[in-house]
């Protein structure tokens, strides 16, 4: 048998939707662009084109590791946010798209040379994409985790070279000098110890539970984060976390005792409660 383009990814969607993979189609489509080396647009232009013994050698592998429930970002060792690609690994939270919506909220802040402080960085895309899109701020980046803190620096030295400091560390515990920042974003683990039964086999059997799981309610990292701003944050400066959708009302009574004013809480795309942001008096 000839496989073409088209009936490779044929086949590789209905095996993948047979393996209970969400997004058969699309990972079908990344995972072969990966192993002909071209674009998802090349694919639909090349559908009847032939495809060799060695590029079906190099497809197999790929498409053998999604069929096992391993991330795509894994795969492929990167992961699309904000426009540019981000290194991403085993140990190293992959970047969700809605979480792009947080450095749009945090953006709205930063103007000049706007000090940024962005914690539980993982993989950088945060306070990567911040620094890149504000060239004048100083963005400090921190992460618990040391892959990951390595991850992110790789990935501040493709996009923002020399603008975005990645610490390794403990929340605040690990900024050398006591300063205010006009921002602090966070995208810290929020999923409940006991809501990990509930998750893909893709996200709990792979990434980072670090990452992930913060207490029985899910809240334990996101209050030591709000706690800090009355030390780390300058007067009007802004905060804005990610959470999960059941915890809106309760992060935002966190903020409001903490001394936030104006402390909103924002939906996605979905019009779910993701985001919750307060400014200091």
């Amino acid at each position: 048998m000839t496989w073409t383009v088209r009936s490779l990814l044929g086949w590789a969607r209905e095996w993948l939707e047979k393996k209970g993979v969400e997004s058969p189609r699309l990972d079908a489509e990344l995972l072969l662009a990966s192993a002909l080396g071209c674009d998802r647009v090349r694919l639909y232009i090349d559908l009847d084109k032939p495809v060799g013994a060695e590029e079906l050698a190099r497809f197999k592998p790929l498409i053998q590791r999604r069929g096992a429930r391993e991330p795509v970002a894994y795969i492929l060792s990167s992961k699309e946010f904000y426009g540019r690609p981000f290194e991403v690994g085993p140990g190293v939270f992959i970047p969700r798209p809605e979480t792009e919506l947080l450095v749009q909220l945090a953006l709205e802040g930063v103007s000049g040379d706007a000090r940024v402080l962005d914690l539980c960085a993982g993989s950088g895309a945060v306070g990567v994409t911040i620094a890149a899109e504000r060239p004048q701020a100083a963005v400090d980046l921190v992460e618990l985790s040391p892959q990951a803190a390595e991850v992110a620096a790789r990935n501040a030295s493709r996009h923002a070279p020399g603008r975005a400091r990645v610490l390794q560390g403990d929340l605040y515990a690990a900024l050398p000098e006591r300063m205010r920042y006009n921002v602090i974003v966070a995208n810290p683990p929020y999923v409940p110890t006991l809501h990990g039964r509930q998750l893909a086999a893709d996200v709990v059997e792979h990434e980072p539970h670090l990452a992930l799981f913060a207490g029985e309610d899910g809240l334990d990292v996101v209050r030591r984060v709000i706690a800090g701003t009355r030390e780390w944050l300058l007067p009007q400066g802004l905060f804005a976390t990610e959470i999960d959708p059941s915890q809106g009302a309760q992060v935002a009574e966190l903020c409001t005792k903490t001394g936030l004013l104006s402390v909103r809480v924002e939906r996605d795309l979905a019009g779910l409660e993701r985001h919750v942001t307060g400014r200091m008096p």
